[in-house]
């Protein structure tokens, strides 16, 4: 027997593969980039790390895990450290090759919030119970073992970024990550360093993300498939979406014209207003509510304000009177205004003195003594959070020396105000994910939503990813009875937890919205 077959299929089989590489490393080049470069520096190790051992019960199965809290200096694109930023590792102790297993990266948004949301709301070996937003403002709010957490099923690292949690920007650090292309060539570095050290390479690897997190992990997706070494996710959990936002000057810029933004608002104030019973919600579920609010914003109300200043009199009075009926805001609102939605959450209870809070529309507070968002005491609003992190990283975890757990920065949209996002003629991230969904052809995307958000759009995200070029059989979107943290109830976080195994295993997702009780009135 020769060896010239042999040879001869060895070498068809490297040229097939280089051709192979070859092509994907084209069809990666064709994903508009980062205004940053290249990631070509390696991040660091710290001198402060803590590991402990635990079991836990998940999802009925009794898991021995290791917890790591580690530092690692991240560097700007010269090289420089920059910045010691921490993350909390939960690994479970499990048979077989860890290279089978996933792993979950877990972040928040703001930008400027920790993951401590994620941490003790959804995924983490432990969690706060409630989760109202009280609950995460009291310091006595307990924590208690979370049989939710999809321990059972996937690593997970939650990543505060520089800022938060006990990450900090390094003394002198010449380098300025307040930026979307900035955080991400940060964080990318860091979970480039984490897969490296942990020899976990080979692992399938997923990204979650919540609200400005989810612009954050479209940035990573993006620019760790280009880095060196390369790194393709394998899938993206997004937590209340948002990645059209950019900025709060373009939320400023909205206006009367934005006919598809208007269309959109009518699920939102649909499931708003079932629930508090502004609507019949005793003889339709909310799902009913919603749909018909969709169907008649894609029907009779795209026409009217496509119509605009030509719709008569009668027309408009009909349409108002309609609108009315699916969202519980008088008639007479919607004559004076356009016949749009302004302020739902100041809109929707005005007659009962109540306001809707920004993050859980669900829960309210009385107008007369609400303030701006941006003038509340974030600090106050997360000192549960806070105080349930601390003593958890010091009690179970062993750590110690690492100074104050920031949970939020002091003041978020005074932080905002000095970050930069995208400017043109760079493309928005909701074109990124369209291009990088082509490129990289095992990458998947679930998009989770809570539809009684305040704050994310249940309509907004329907509308964008009906409009986005990207495979349908690689695309989910997954929807629950909660607001922005929409595992803030047990039934939801139920769901979700559920949902995440299902999606990094490559199961069949199941339907969240079932039977959801409206809230109780008042005596």
């Amino acid at each position: 027997m020769t060896t010239e077959p042999i040879a001869m299929k060895t070498l068809i089989a490297l040229t097939l593969i280089l051709a192979c590489l070859s092509s994907t490393a084209a069809t990666l080049g064709d994903v508009s980039p980062s205004s940053w470069p290249t990631i070509n520096v390696s991040a660091e190790p710290g001198p402060r790390r803590f590991v402990s051992n635990h079991r836990g019960l998940f999802s009925g199965k009794k898991v021995a895990y290791q917890t790591t809290v580690a530092e690692t200096i991240v560097k700007g694109p010269d090289g420089t450290p920059a910045a010691s930023m921490f993350t909390f590792a939960h690994v479970a102790k499990a048979a077989g090759s860890p290279s089978s297993r996933p792993v979950i990266f877990v972040f928040n948004g703001g930008p400027g919030g920790a993951s401590n949301t994620l941490h003790f709301g959804a995924l983490g070996p432990k969690r706060m119970t409630p989760f109202t937003t009280a609950a995460q403002s009291d310091p006595k709010t307990p924590l208690i073992d979370n049989v939710y957490s999809v321990l059972d099923t996937a690593d997970l690292v939650f990543i505060d970024p520089a800022d938060t949690g006990y990450s900090r920007m390094l003394p002198g650090a010449k380098v300025d990550f307040h930026s979307i292309d900035g955080d991400s060539y940060s964080i990318a570095q860091l979970m480039i360093h984490w897969l490296t050290v942990n020899n976990r390479l080979d692992s399938p690897k997923y990204i979650l993300g919540e609200s400005y997190g989810t612009l954050r992990g479209v940035a990573l997706a993006r620019d760790l498939a280009l880095a060196n070494p390369k790194i393709l996710i394998d899938g993206l959990v997004m937590v209340s979406q948002a990645i059209r936002y950019n900025g709060p000057t373009s939320i400023a810029r909205r206006s009367s014209l934005d006919i598809v933004y208007a269309i959109s608002r009518l699920p939102d104030a649909a499931a708003l207003a079932w629930y508090h019973g502004k609507i019949d919600n005793k003889h339709q579920t909310v799902r009913e509510a919603m749909d018909q609010a969709r169907a008649f914003g894609r029907t009779e109300y795209a026409e009217a304000l496509l119509l605009g200043n030509r719709l008569d009199a009668t027309g408009r009075e009909r349409i108002a009177s309609r609108l009315a009926a699916l969202t519980g805001i008088p008639a007479a609102y919607y004559l004076a205004n356009n016949l749009r939605i302004g302020d739902l959450r100041r809109e929707l209870l005005k007659d009962q003195g109540r306001v809707l809070l920004q993050f859980d529309g669900r829960e309210t507070e009385s107008a007369s003594a609400s303030v701006p968002d941006d003038q509340r005491d974030w600090s106050a609003l997360t000192a549960g959070l806070t105080a349930n992190m601390e003593r958890y990283a010091e009690r179970d975890l062993k750590v110690s020396g690492l100074g104050t757990y920031i949970s939020v920065v002091p003041d978020p949209y005074r932080y905002e105000d000095g970050w930069s996002y995208i400017k043109a003629p760079a493309p928005t991230l909701d074109v990124v994910l369209s291009e990088h969904m082509r490129a990289n052809t095992k990458f998947r995307l679930l998009v989770t939503q809570g539809i009684f958000d305040a704050t994310s759009s249940t309509g907004s995200t329907e509308s964008l990813y009906a409009m986005l070029d990207l495979p349908g059989d690689r695309t989910s979107i997954a929807y629950y009875p909660g607001g922005h943290m929409l595992y803030s109830d047990e039934a939801g976080l139920a769901q979700f937890t559920a949902d995440v195994r299902a999606f990094v295993t490559h199961r069949p997702l199941q339907d969240a919205i079932k039977s959801v009780s409206p809230a109780t009135p008042s005596p």
